[in-house]
């Protein structure tokens, strides 16, 4: 029989890249913009949390192939559908908004701003960037979408927690 909940593998690589998540959705431009002080610190965080993501979302699709989740609470096709639509969507942008920051970096950040053309990985490697600049202009645009998803996401979670008392947080809950 499968599974009720999700392993403690995902549950933790799901909690840790959604505190990522949200950090980069609300103040990580904040990070980009704060240049004037002239120091590499903010926009190599910057990087740094968004490859981070990256890693942690390849990590978490892998695992996620090699252990299915577990099944579906019942509901409404419809709403499986479209719950299943809104985790994929996740997925793809959790994985493209690194990748459409790494593009944007020799265009946004080198072009203007030739001192931070060699950002690390927190201090550890330079950051591989490219020049495309018609993936990088999508970074801000798949930004705003991360935060609509979000948004649904949180509002079908508790929808299911408050109102269909269904017991689907449980699911994303640490078990000892």
């Amino acid at each position: 029989m499968q599974s009720q909940r999700y392993s403690n593998v995902a549950i933790v690589i799901h909690w840790v890249s959604a505190l990522l998540l949200i950090y980069m959705l609300f103040w990580g431009e904040g990070l980009i913009k704060s240049w004037g002080g002239a120091t590499p610190a903010n926009p190599m965080l910057h990087v740094s949390l968004g490859i981070s993501i990256l890693i942690l979302s390849a990590l978490r699709l892998v695992w996620r192939l090699m252990n299915p989740p577990p099944v579906d609470v019942p509901m409404p096709k419809w709403q499986a559908t479209f719950s299943h639509v809104i985790h994929w969507g996740f997925y793809a942008l959790l994985i493209l908004i690194p990748l459409s920051g790494m593009a944007a970096l020799d265009r946004s950040i080198a072009g203007k701003h030739p001192e931070f053309s060699s950002l690390t990985f927190f201090d550890t490697f330079t950051m591989p960037h490219f020049s495309m600049p018609w993936f990088g202009q999508t970074h801000d645009l798949m930004t705003k979408l991360g935060i609509g998803l979000l948004i649904l996401h949180v509002l079908g979670a508790l929808k299911h927690q408050f109102i269909d008392k269904d017991n689907l947080l449980k699911r994303m809950s640490l078990r000892p």
